[in-house]
């Protein structure tokens, strides 16, 4: 008989991961003596042809002398590159991954295996793994910000579709209601610092869709501009936990080369949804207006939630698979587990943590680590930039062509999904580009100066049709470089699951808050359609973007040097009158090509 409750996602218990956990009740032995017997039923089970890749990166030894952190430990079967720091070059500065890769590392990739690389370090099974999770993860996050793209982006649609009429809308009512709707995502999404690193993302986030999926719903009943506000509050208080826990998840499973390429589809999927909505509401509202007295803009808030939200909503209860250490997927074999821990090791990202060992939430120690570490306020800066600075998200243009008389509603429709058609081509060109060449900064700063020119142009606004249509055109790029700002985020955080919790919910929402307000002031809907006050705000945010970016590589760059070791570099200045360090001698032996390896 076939047991059922196999066919629901439930948490995949490995034999070593049993065994760690008898140990632990039975004798509570020191943390050392619990990796070698892991190691040990690891290497028993894993007996085949994947074996010997799994197990290279799983032996480590731990460093005592002054290179010893945390996560720097020398692995197994691992090349180690020595390298001397004396008269380093000044352009080094902006080689992003210069302490984050060694040179086996680096000359182990072909250019164009960018998306899928095969190091040397890494067997086909990993690479077979890779494909999965782009299914699993990064395909269905792309479902789904689409999903909740065409909401969100509905409501603009709505508004030039007899919405603003039928609500008796004036003034800035378009804005206001805009800003009800993102103190709703704010205040919800605090309780996820505690809930993120205790409970499984599977069910977090399909039980979030199913309370947005039946708001979505309510919307096509709304009586008044009132009511309206208060639904628009609740859905997106449900969808609070949308981002920060997609992106949690996504830095789980994803090697730092490979994380933009993947974010770069969550974020075409929100592209995707803006040309949709507008696609949609265009037919919908030439087929379905009036139909069984109900107004076309109505139609599409049901349509939304009954063929959109709520299938994507139940897919995700199957297909998110949590986090490697606590995964809860039905796709992944046991082996392909183990390879994504393995990965994690080598990347030196920690991913979980047991609830017994989490402190708690109001544990002062705890938020001593966060808001005492720069990192918090330099990517916070950086958030609150990236979210400022995006004119693409203002609806300021389809504003535009609704005082365009020359335009039908249908015309405007369909004319709004213009930008972000294109805004596909930033996104990939900044998202591709920085995994290929490994150097996200670069593209975040010709996302920002892109993004400045187009906004000078609207802020003169008096200039001939062509310039303000390439302006209007060229707004995505406000949102092109924002996979590379995740990964980045991401990178920096990878050491401590809770902290990581904790800084990207406070990081977010702050930001977030901060385009709750900003916007009320800079983008009123008395402006429309010029909106000079807006177009200034966003290239005063597009400078300081920009150039923080350089702020943030300084940051990047001295915390992957305290982790040098860990990622297969032993660093010393002959110039500061230091020599190779000791374990040199003691732990490694070097090889004829040319690195050290554990003995």
């Amino acid at each position: 008989m076939v047991n059922w409750k196999k066919c629901l996602p439930h948490l995949r218990v490995l034999p070593e991961d049993e065994f760690l956990r008898e140990s632990l009740e039975a004798t509570a032995p020191s943390v050392s003596e619990l990796e070698e017997e892991r190691h040990s039923v690891t290497d028993k089970d894993a007996s085949d042809k994947n074996a010997s890749a799994i197990n290279s990166s799983s032996d480590v030894i731990d460093v005592e002398d002054g290179q010893s952190i945390a996560y720097n430990k020398l692995k197994k079967n691992t090349p180690y590159e020595l390298r001397n720091e004396s008269n380093r070059p000044w352009w080094k500065f902006f080689d992003e991954y210069e302490y984050r890769l060694n040179k086996e590392y680096r000359k182990s990739r072909k250019w164009y295996e960018f998306l899928y690389p095969n190091h040397t370090t890494q067997s086909p099974s990993e690479r077979r793994l890779l494909y999965k999770l782009d299914i699993m993860i990064a395909f269905y996050f792309f479902m789904l910000s689409w999903s909740k793209s065409v909401d969100s982006n509905n409501y603009t649609n709505a508004y030039v579709s007899n919405m603003k009429e039928d609500l008796k809308m004036k003034g800035n009512d378009y804005i206001h209601t805009s800003t009800i709707s993102n103190v709703g995502a704010i205040v919800f999404q605090l309780p996820f610092m505690y809930l993120l690193p205790r409970f499984p993302a599977h069910l977090l986030l399909p039980v979030m869709d199913l309370g947005w999926t039946w708001f979505t719903f309510a919307c096509y009943r709304v009586k008044t501009l009132h009511e309206l506000q208060g639904y628009r509050f609740i859905l997106n208080a449900f969808g609070a936990a949308y981002y920060p826990v997609s992106q949690y998840i996504m830095g789980c499973w994803y090697a730092p080369d490979e994380i933009s390429s993947r974010v770069c589809l969550f974020f075409c999927g929100n592209l995707l949804g803006g040309v949709t909505s507008g696609l949609l509401q265009g037919r919908i509202f030439k087929s379905l207006d009036g139909v069984h007295g109900l107004a076309g803009w109505r139609w599409m808030f049901l349509i939304d939630a009954i063929a959109i939200s709520l299938p994507t909503a139940i897919l995700g209860f199957f297909v998110i698979p949590g986090i490697p250490s606590k995964c809860y997927s039905l796709f992944l074999t046991d082996e392909e587990i183990r390879i994504a821990r393995i990965r994690n090791k080598r990347n030196q990202i920690n991913d979980g943590v047991d609830k017994s060992k989490l402190k708690p939430l109001w544990n002062r120690s705890l938020w001593k680590k966060v808001f005492c570490n720069p990192t918090f306020w330099v990517l916070g800066i950086f958030d609150v930039c990236s979210w400022n600075n995006m004119t693409a998200f203002s609806g300021s243009y389809a504003l535009w062509l609704k005082a365009n008389k020359k335009y039908s509603i249908v015309q405007v429709n369909n004319l709004s999904v213009l930008p972000a058609c294109l805004g596909f081509a930033y996104v990939f060109f900044c998202a591709f580009g920085a995994d290929l060449f490994r150097c996200k900064w670069f593209f975040m700063v010709f996302a920002a100066i892109m993004n400045t020119a187009s906004c000078a142009i609207l802020i003169k606004w008096n200039v001939n049709s062509k310039a303000k249509w390439y302006a209007f055109l060229t707004t995505y790029f406000s949102v092109a470089a924002s996979p590379c700002l995740w990964s980045f985020i991401n990178d920096f955080l990878r050491f401590d699951p809770q902290v990581k919790a904790i800084t990207w919910i406070a990081i977010y929402s702050f930001s977030q808050s901060t385009n709750a307000w900003i916007p009320n002031l800079a983008w009123q809907t008395t402006e429309s359609p010029k909106f000079h006050t807006g177009y200034t705000v966003s290239l005063i945010f597009g400078v300081i973007y920009g150039l923080w970016t350089f702020v943030v590589l300084f940051f990047y760059k001295k915390n992957e040097k305290k982790h040098a070791l860990g990622n297969g570099i032993i660093l010393y200045n002959e110039e500061k009158g230091e020599t190779p360090p000791a374990f040199i001698e003691t732990d490694l032996e070097l090889r004829s090509d040319g690195y050290y390896y554990v003995r």
